[in-house]
């Protein structure tokens, strides 16, 4: 297979379609081989009006006979489903790429009865803009030759990085829902620093830059983390810190225990 010359389908074309597709318009990557389906037809038009060459098509059976490499973008409890519906029309000449957590390689391969190279990835929400963090594991049927093109085509997402399986949903809890949990609190940074004079675009560029500095400074100084606390005289949340990290804990300990559950 080479990408110029592959015929793509997505099965679902919700967020995580969008999210892809949207990084791909970035690298200007033709979308002529692209076909989509989703049960809410009207979804799948949307995506087709907003990235110019992607097609629409009318069933699983028309989307699987008519790809080469198959997304599944669709959510775990839909995916035993959708599989047994598209079983009869996968070979071996198929690639899938499963987007949904959760669900295993092994658990996949038992429901298609049939061991076709298969990849499961880990995007997350910054992908949309080519600055993602998207991880990804194998099936043992994938070829190098097979390898290179999933990387090729995840290039544009930003970053990727190949992982154990076992590791995804540590993945999807941290990198994929971890815009979610701090994201409230960089708007309303930004929301503040409106309030003390600051214009929109000061605001913006402010907080943003300031996150991206912080970050770099805990994880890349090379100084241990009380010693960058402490450079910083003045720690105004301190007497709440015990608080708001319960918090994190207990809710990012119950998300990942969810998705581990088989």
């Amino acid at each position: 297979m080479e990408l110029q010359n592959l015929q793509i389908g997505f099965i679902g074309s919700g967020r995580i379609t969008n999210i892809l597709l949207s990084a791909w318009q970035k690298q200007n990557i033709d979308f002529n081989g692209v076909l989509v389906f989703d049960i809410q037809p009207e979804k799948s038009q949307v995506l087709a009006s907003r990235y110019q060459g992607v097609q629409t098509v009318a069933s699983y059976a028309e989307l699987v006979e008519k790809s080469d490499l198959l997304f599944l973008a669709i959510h775990p409890h839909e995916l035993a489903d959708v599989l047994k519906q598209i079983k009869s029309k996968l070979s071996d000449n198929k690639f899938v790429v499963s987007l949904a957590p959760k669900i295993t390689i092994e658990k996949i391969h038992q429901t298609l009865n049939h061991k076709l190279p298969l990849a499961r990835v880990i995007p997350n929400v910054p992908c949309f803009i080519g600055k993602g963090y998207t991880v990804f594991a194998l099936s043992e049927e994938v070829n190098p030759d097979l390898e290179r093109l999933l990387k090729e085509m995840l290039q544009p997402l930003g970053v990727i990085k190949k992982v154990n399986e076992n590791l995804l949903e540590s993945y999807a809890t941290i990198t994929g829902m971890g815009p979610t949990y701090i994201w409230f609190i960089f708007y309303e940074l930004y929301q503040q620093a409106l309030k003390t004079g600051l214009s929109d675009d000061e605001a913006k560029t402010a907080v943003n830059e300031m996150i991206k500095g912080a970050s770099e400074t805990l994880f890349k100084s090379g100084i241990p983390y009380e010693q960058v606390l402490d450079l910083i005289p003045s720690y105004p949340f301190k007497e709440k810190e015990e608080a708001i990290k319960k918090i994190y804990a207990d809710s990012i300990s119950k998300l990942y225990s969810k998705l581990k559950n088989k």
